[in-house]
């Protein structure tokens, strides 16, 4: 599971990565740790609305919910959601069915256990552009919205630094992004792309014990 992410593209960077303009600019901030057990956005562009960045809670709550993010997040931790669950939960089901986003990142964290002690990597692509990842969301009642992480099996890279799960976010090459929001793709096509996520080219950053405190990282 991955429950940190990182956007640290600064805005005009983004919009010319995937050519298209956030609905709200000034809204938008660079955070290098996006960390999903506090209440926070992130950037996405969603099947409804194609052609502008908008934003969207992190942790997937019902459609139409009325109730606080951390009412539904104290009893259902919805930052990551698997294909298991998006076949057999039912209001999740229709999220996949009708309402897929892609979720901008720049980077996204990973852990493993060496020697009894926990290291963090920070995973990004070599050149540090933003990248998107593969998501569902909701509109809640108040017309906000929400989204999760979709993630599946580990590539062998992302498994060289990750063994706290055997899940890992997947990444949507730019070229299949029309593929991915499309409502004219085929449900057994997408469940596909998810059991057999492309493997992106990334590399790690060793980060160091302080850096949840103070952004210290190591290159590898």
């Amino acid at each position: 599971m991955i429950y940190k992410l990182s956007n640290a593209a600064e805005k005009n960077d983004i919009e010319k990565e995937f050519g298209i303009p956030f609905k709200y600019p000034n809204l938008y901030t660079q955070n290098p740790l996006i960390n999903g057990f506090h209440e926070t956005n992130l950037s996405v562009v969603t099947t409804d609305n194609q052609r502008e960045i908008t934003f969207a809670i992190w942790g997937l709550m019902p459609q139409n919910f009325k109730e606080d993010w951390y009412i539904f997040q104290n009893n259902a931790n919805t930052l990551n959601v698997q294909l298991s669950d998006l076949e057999q939960v039912d209001w999740m089901k229709e999220s996949f069915h009708k309402r897929r986003c892609l979720i901008v990142v720049t980077g996204f964290y990973t852990h493993m256990i060496k020697n009894g002690n926990t290291c963090s990597y920070y995973l990004c692509k070599p050149d540090e552009r933003p990248f998107l990842l593969a998501g569902v969301y909701n509109t809640l009642e108040d017309g906000f919205q929400c989204t999760a992480l979709i993630t599946s099996r580990m590539g062998s890279f992302v498994s060289s630094y990750h063994d706290i799960s055997n899940l890992a976010p997947i990444i949507v090459p730019n070229e299949q992004t029309d593929f991915w929001l499309s409502n004219d793709t085929k449900v057994e096509d997408l469940k596909d792309f998810i059991q057999n996520p492309p493997e992106e080219n990334l590399k790690a950053n060793l980060m160091s014990n302080e850096f949840f405190l103070n952004n210290i990282t190591y290159n590898m």
